[in-house]
């Protein structure tokens, strides 16, 4: 603890907080005693005489704030081994409460390292895209959590989360119901059309940092697809131009390996069987949106960078088959569960960051989702 150096302010107002470690490295503070915890010890404590700003070795820590330690890596793994809340609360011996806000610093941490790593890659695969259907809260507001899929290497690039009105056979009652319900919340029109929108565009930013000349995207037959990418000129251009080519099969189509989107539907069975609130017919469900996003993307960082490939033969991770640096995927997971992640110094993708500020709608849920004050540092 003594040893330990500040690698830059931690307050974002300040003009050391966006220094480069490597280059300019940080001396405007002075050591400013301590104090004691129950979790942690004795914590130093530091002063920074650009800002005036009191800080501490916690500022840099995951478990900044909090009042016990638990090991995230475990928190994960139970989370992903469809463990529900409540399991993972009594066999760690924590509320459920305590469980859902360290999956939350967790998730956090994901992002952020996720970000980091796609600064450098340089895929060279062609792409799926589909939709994975559950729902939050209740069955009247059932969603669509989009998914982009690389045919190759089963990596997910990129995913979020739509919110659709009920459909499908109901019975009268359940129509009143709806009707309702209706009234106190209705999802965004044309959500599925907007969805897919962010992903197509999450494809153009793949095929910028990819060394191939084209790319093709498959999808099922929905017409909400085809509308998002009619409504982007910039699509329209591409294919022109015989850089990106959309194209279709049928969702009826048999689901084996050589069905085009065979790695959205692989994926689509491996978070139905891992995730305990996607099981079907489970009595574990989400309450909130915004946490369920949360769950998600602790689950995809898991996939992408923990989970081998295969467990026969091909041991790499999904990560390492779409070509992302081994010695840089290394050193993500070796800092994820220990240096705590600041939104101000990381660049992220805006269904990324709706995610951390937790800024998606749950129905029926009114005002703002809490965020601690932490997490938007």
């Amino acid at each position: 603890m003594n040893a330990f150096i500040p690698p830059f302010c931690p307050w974002k107002g300040c003009s050391e907080h966006h220094l480069s470690s490597s280059k300019h490295p940080y001396q405007a503070y002075l050591p400013w005693g301590s104090y004691p915890t129950k979790a942690f010890g004795r914590v130093p404590r530091f002063r920074c005489t650009s800002c005036g700003r009191t800080f501490s070795v916690q500022s840099f820590s995951l478990d900044y704030y909090a009042k016990r330690v638990v090991d995230y890596q475990d928190v994960s793994r139970r989370l992903s081994s469809c463990e529900s809340l409540r399991a993972i609360g009594r066999n760690l011996g924590l509320s459920c409460d305590s469980v859902s806000n360290r999956i939350s610093r967790a998730s956090r941490q994901a992002i952020a390292a996720e970000s980091r790593l796609a600064a450098s890659r340089h895929p060279d695969e062609d792409l799926a895209a589909d939709g994975f259907e559950s729902f939050c809260v209740s069955q009247f507001f059932p969603n669509n959590i989009h998914l982009l899929v690389g045919q190759g290497s089963q990596f997910v690039y990129a995913s979020n989360h739509v919110t659709l009105r009920r459909k499908g056979r109901m019975t009268k009652t359940q129509k009143r119901r709806r009707a309702e319900l209706d009234e106190r919340f209705r999802p965004t029109p044309r959500g599925l059309e907007r969805g897919f929108s962010r992903i197509a565009t999450e494809a153009l930013r793949l095929l910028s940092d990819s060394s191939r000349a084209s790319l093709q995207l498959w999808t099922d037959e929905k017409l909400e697809y085809r509308r998002a990418l009619e409504g982007r000129p910039v699509f329209a251009s591409l294919e022109a131009a015989g850089r990106f080519r959309h194209r279709r099969v049928s969702s009826r189509a048999a689901r084996t390996r050589a069905n085009p989107l065979y790695p959205v539907n692989y994926f689509d069975r491996e978070l139905r069987k891992d995730l305990h609130e996607h099981v079907r017919e489970t009595v574990c469900f989400g309450r909130n949106v915004n946490h369920q996003s949360e769950r998600l993307v602790l689950y995809l960082f898991g996939h992408n960078y923990g989970k081998p490939f295969r467990i026969a033969g091909e041991r790499r991770s999904h990560a390492e088959v779409a070509g992302y640096d081994t010695g840089a995927i290394g050193a993500e997971l070796k800092r994820i569960w220990t240096r705590r992640s600041f939104l101000s110094l990381e660049e992220l993708p805006e269904d990324q960051r709706d995610i951390w500020l937790r800024l998606r709608r749950t129905p029926l849920k009114e005002g703002k989702q809490y965020l601690p004050k932490y997490a938007a540092a």
